[in-house]
């Protein structure tokens, strides 16, 4: 039966939630701010692993808007003193000026992320060669896990040619 994977934040805990919305169907990987380090083997391996043999249809990268982890990126408070964080911190520092013009910051930062994943997983040899050949979408889920709310879209759309 197909499934689909998320990637998401322990910090948010959202596994009830998306069982709630996607089905039982949901498999789970985790990493701190929902920052997928690809360049480390065992990340990598392990998300190719379940896509080869849990039959995954979709990948979902997932951000809450009430994200601990990004709030203190956003608001410059370094309780979180990690690779993640770091990333985050440079992401936001690039587009400090996009963001700070939107109403949600965090949604912004959220959204600039899961580009720039995005963006990484389609340019890896192997996920990007897999993804391809067994037609798994690459999706991105900005969430309000308290309020039960969120916007699907699909990942892979934002870098296809015009």
């Amino acid at each position: 039966m197909p499934k689909k994977l998320f990637l998401l934040c322990p910090l948010i805990q959202g596994e009830m939630y998306l069982k709630e919305k996607f089905g039982n169907d949901c498999l789970f990987m985790t990493a701190l701010g929902s920052v997928f380090d690809l360049h480390n083997n065992a990340y990598t391996e392990s998300i190719i692993h379940l896509l080869l043999q849990e039959d995954i249809t979709e990948i979902f990268h997932v951000h809450d808007i009430d994200s601990p982890f990004l709030k203190s990126v956003v608001d410059k408070k370094d309780t979180y003193n990690s690779t993640p964080h770091q990333l985050l911190d440079t992401l936001f520092s690039e587009n400090y000026y996009e963001i700070m013009q939107e109403s949600n910051k965090i949604g912004s930062l959220a959204l600039i992320h899961m580009k720039h994943q995005a963006n990484f997983i389609l340019q890896h040899p192997k996920l990007a060669s897999i993804l391809k050949e067994n037609k798994i979408a690459l999706q991105g889920l900005l969430s309000q896990m308290s309020k039960r709310k969120s916007i699907q879209f699909d990942l892979q759309m934002a870098f296809q040619k015009l």
